[in-house]
């Protein structure tokens, strides 16, 4: 798919906020709003107003975005992530089991209406960037830690129709809207306030999509040496072994309850970390977020830190420091090295979309 248009893809981003008294937008820096400073609140810089920040009050962060531009939509590369090795075909197929929690909740006629509206959702396209956070949310959120995922890159059809501005996906139907209610259009702009929050994100049809590649992630092993982290990472391993060793005996409330509930079912009680233990936990994560992500911004190593530790605890047995460094420096460059994952993707056989039958 050459010629397709792509941007500078950055995990570095700050944000901007929307002043509700105002609605001027201001500046956040990505470090202060994962910190959350003064306890989430800032200043509007246009009135001095009280802005209490977080998804709510996202804004678009680049009022020059290309993607505001109808031509430039339908001739850039977009990006989606997914488990289904044949997206978009096997989209939004709804379980039949009659015993599933939705079958027991909803009568047959309601039963039918969100099955319905479940296999007719618009299907979601965004920024590189977009993609990659989805996917890490839907590791730590949505039970898919030990999931496959793939990337993919779309070109859309020729002569798309594209529903004029965006809207807002706090205000305006958006993420979850179908495709009947794109009416006439078949594509839709939105504010993206959940994966890399500010950016334009596209709802489609699912005859939009005239062709996409793909690859599975992560693309390969990591291509750096992972052998001094290990040995940093032990390090910090010895002293939170030594720590325990010296730790009273005598478990406080929590772990008496922890202990009595596993003795309960059988399974052996494992304590839990004292805080100066928790302390060099944190600094392993600490360790490998700024060796493995060194120019992502704090709120994207933490999603990433969140689903590798979802991945962690999806496999069985449980891995050991050595292959969770390896999986999470090899995952990592989907982060600090997307132009290897673009490279990978182009790669790729072309996958023309055959006619869609609704």
């Amino acid at each position: 798919m050459d010629g397709l248009l792509e941007r500078t893809v950055s995990f570095a981003y700050d944000y901007k906020v929307t002043c509700r008294s105002c609605t001027g937008t201001s500046p956040l820096a990505s470090s202060d709003y994962h910190h959350e400073i003064n306890e989430a609140h800032m200043d509007c810089a246009h009135c001095g107003a009280d802005v209490h920040f977080g998804p709510a009050v996202f804004a678009l962060r680049d009022a020059e975005d290309p993607a505001l531009d109808d031509q430039w939509v339908g001739r850039a590369a977009w990006y989606h992530t997914s488990t289904d090795g044949d997206w978009p075909y096997g989209t939004h197929t709804m379980p039949t089991e009659t015993k599933s929690p939705i079958a027991r909740l909803l009568s047959p006629d309601g039963l039918k209406r969100a099955r319905e509206r479940y296999e007719n959702q618009a299907l979601h396209l965004g920024t590189y960037e977009a993609a990659i956070e989805s996917m890490l949310r839907r590791m730590h959120n949505q039970a898919d830690g030990g999931s496959q995922f793939y990337i993919y890159r779309v070109r859309l059809r020729e002569g798309l129709s594209v529903e004029a501005g965006w809207r807002d996906e706090n205000h305006a139907e958006a993420a979850q809207i179908t495709q009947q209610e794109l009416g006439a259009v078949e594509a839709i702009r939105y504010l993206n306030v959940h994966e890399s929050p500010g950016s334009i994100s596209l709802a489609v049809r699912r005859g939009a999509i005239d062709a996409t590649q793909r690859v599975a992630l992560p693309v390969a092993a990591p291509g750096q040496s992972t052998r001094d982290l290990l040995t940093e990472v032990a390090l910090l391993r010895a002293q939170i072994d030594e720590m325990e060793v010296h730790r009273p005996a005598a478990l406080d409330l929590i772990d008496q309850l922890g202990a009595e509930g596993a003795a309960r079912r059988g399974t052996a009680f494992v304590r839990s970390p004292s805080p100066e233990q928790y302390a060099l936990l944190d600094g392993i994560d600490a360790l490998l977020e700024d060796r493995l992500l060194p120019d992502a911004s704090c709120p994207v190593k933490s999603a990433f830190t969140r689903a590798l530790g979802a991945w962690r605890h999806a496999q069985y047995p449980y891995v050991d420091d050595a292959a969770y460094i390896q999986r999470f420096a090899a995952l990592a460059a989907t982060v600090h090295d997307p132009d290897a994952i673009l490279r990978a993707l182009v790669s790729k056989p072309i996958q023309e979309l055959r006619p869609w039958q609704p």
